[in-house]
């Protein structure tokens, strides 16, 4: 027993389900139109149109062969990779050289390709098959180079945005993010000038694993405060003395902002506080093969903060809201 789970992959990119319906659905289209042909021919069947059936039929039986066959499968650090005909080739992690990436279905350019450190094709994916952004986090773990073409940044870039980082490095980070928050906000309300509104806005701290996804404002169970200490596991020597304070495995820093007016927040009409929020800081389990836990910063939160405004001033002209003397419940750090 032991000895198949070890041989049992780590994960397997594959076609969904909807390309086997697809194929399905090509294949059975070809069988109705060749029964209709034959039920309702004329004296004289052109051999064209037979080809055409002939050409639908094969390209189901295509669609549906890759389905049932194209798909990589990786176990530690060895890939094993099945073609759409069925041909079964293996390579390592250290044999790729870069990936590339195109996320644009309606132009054709669903893809995920890995090549070798030669330039040779080692496998080609769609973007759109499970498990292909656990492959992307894998090599991206793995320090793999990973090109992107455009229309891809909302897949692989998102992934790629994700950089790992030292815990020494918070503290900077942090006061870049918040230098740059009062730019936005700076920005955006001399654009929306007619509005009156204000912000609240900066840094909290949760344990992600006791964070409710439902939950509009998070449970007090869930929250600390990083200036104050951070909980969590510690580092000792022999003598158990504690030497260091460690980031809790399920870290997560978020960047907040709550809307204000006129000294007041701001809430919508079912007594909830209006506000955005984005990840800036987090911990997760590596998907190489050190499965180590690192710190990780999202360099994308100034796209999705920016995406976030624009979204407010659509929003709030055209609703009504309640002014609210009640502080947060929480207070949100300048720095960590």
């Amino acid at each position: 027993m032991e000895k198949k789970e070890q041989e049992l992959p780590d994960f397997v990119v594959r076609q969904t389900g909807a390309a086997y319906g697809v194929g399905a659905f090509i294949i059975a289209s070809a069988v109705v139109l060749l029964v209709l042909e034959i039920r309702y021919h004329m004296k004289e069947i052109p051999v064209w149109i037979y080809c055409i059936i002939a050409g639908i039929f094969l390209l189901g039986v295509w669609v549906w062969m890759e389905a049932c066959n194209r798909r990589p499968a990786v176990r530690g650090r060895i890939f094993s990779y099945r073609s759409a005909i069925g041909r079964n080739s293996s390579f390592t992690l250290e044999e790729i050289g870069h990936g590339k990436a195109a996320y644009h279905a309606s132009k054709g350019r669903d893809y995920l390709c890995l090549y070798s450190k030669e330039g040779k094709t080692l496998c080609r994916l769609e973007c759109s098959m499970q498990n292909a952004s656990r492959l992307v986090w894998y090599l991206h773990d793995s320090r793999i180079p990973m090109e992107l073409e455009q229309g891809a940044e909302g897949f692989a870039g998102d992934i790629l945005n994700q950089r790992p980082v030292a815990e020494e490095e918070m503290k900077k980070l942090s006061g870049q993010v918040y230098g740059r928050m009062q730019t936005l906000t700076g920005k955006w309300q001399e654009r929306n000038e007619n509005l009156g509104a204000g912000f609240v806005y900066g840094f909290a701290c949760y344990f992600r694993g006791k964070m409710k996804e439902t939950a509009w404002i998070e449970p007090e169970e869930s929250r600390f405060f990083q200036t104050g200490g951070i909980p969590g596991g510690t580092e000792g020597n022999k003598t158990g003395k504690k030497e260091k304070e460690l980031l809790p495995e399920d870290y997560l820093c978020r960047l907040e902002l709550y809307v204000e007016k006129e000294g007041h927040t701001v809430q919508d009409r079912r007594g909830r506080l209006v506000r955005l929020e984005v990840p800036v800081l987090y911990r997760r389990k590596s998907d190489a093969g050190d499965k180590v836990s690192r710190l990780y910063y999202n360099g994308g939160w100034e796209r999705e903060m920016e995406e976030g405004l624009y979204w407010l001033g659509n929003y709030l002209p055209g609703h009504k809201f309640v002014l609210v003397q009640e502080p947060l419940e929480y207070r949100l750090e300048k720095s960590l």
